[in-house]
């Protein structure tokens, strides 16, 4: 497999369509509120169809000796700064000597712990860039019977703290401990990797983090009304249905573009 190198870009580096899309379905009363509430939810990983999304462990297990001495010399060192060279090189020499990163039970366990942690604390928002996709229609929006909403993306990602596009891959990247992929490293590669049989979705994700462990009616999140660019219509939804939808939008959505799908 070959090494996947990761930059840390700035949003306003980042290459990104104008608008980026959900698709929804009328069945469902909490999609609705995508319309008349103006708010979105921010899903924690446990929930996700993938079972291998967000769920790629740090590989503590391909760590060499000298790879795990350096990873207790770079804790040290961000630990305790008031501490002189000495002190951290014999520091990394005694927890290298008794690591417990060598015993599988362990590690299993550690990543076991860190997965909940991070999945009490995260919301991911996954959306798209294609609003023509017919699988996306079939799978996330009763078979052509519901609508898909589009945003202003700079507007929307700026709103629930950043995001960036899904990469997809035949194996997912390995992740390395600390200091050899940076906490933004792991970060990236961890929520912005996907296996190929997904890259249909042709996902781009924004994603939040709460300081606390969040429970489900933290996870929605208002968004400002000129962060909505349009509404399309599913080419099976019913008329009646169609109707109910379009005098539900409130008056500061009066600027929502009405489509129907291609």
């Amino acid at each position: 497999m070959n090494p996947v190198i990761v930059s840390e870009t700035s949003f306003d580096d980042l290459v990104i369509p104008k608008t980026i899309y959900k698709y929804r379905t009328w069945t469902n009363p909490y999609h609705l509120c995508i319309i008349i509430n103006k708010e979105l939810y921010m899903a924690s990983p446990r929930d996700f169809i993938d079972p291998y999304d967000c769920k790629n462990p740090i590989r503590y297990d391909l760590l060499s000796d000298k790879e795990i001495f350096n990873l207790y010399l770079y804790h040290s060192k961000k630990d305790n700064k008031n501490w002189n060279r000495k002190k951290h090189l014999r520091f990394a020499q005694e927890w290298a000597k008794k690591t417990l990163l060598k015993d599988p039970t362990h590690v299993a366990e550690m990543q076991k712990e860190h997965y909940n942690d991070f999945c009490d604390h995260f919301g991911v928002l996954s959306l798209t860039a294609n609003p023509n996709n017919d699988e996306m229609w079939k799978s996330y929006s009763d078979n052509h019977q519901g609508f898909c909403i589009g945003f202003n993306t700079k507007i929307l990602f700026q709103n629930l703290g950043g995001g960036g596009e899904v990469q997809y891959y035949d194996e997912l990247p390995i992740i390395h401990p600390v200091p050899k992929h940076s906490f933004e490293q792991q970060h990236i590669l961890l929520v912005f990797s996907k296996l190929r049989n997904w890259e249909y979705e042709q996902e781009y994700r924004t994603h939040k983090f709460y300081p606390t462990k969040v429970i489900d009616k933290q996870r929605v999140i208002r968004i400002p009304p000129e962060a909505f660019k349009e509404i399309i219509f599913g080419k099976n939804m019913p008329d009646s249905i169609k109707e109910q939808l379009l005098l539900s939008i409130p008056t500061d959505l009066g600027h929502l573009f009405l489509l129907d799908e291609e």
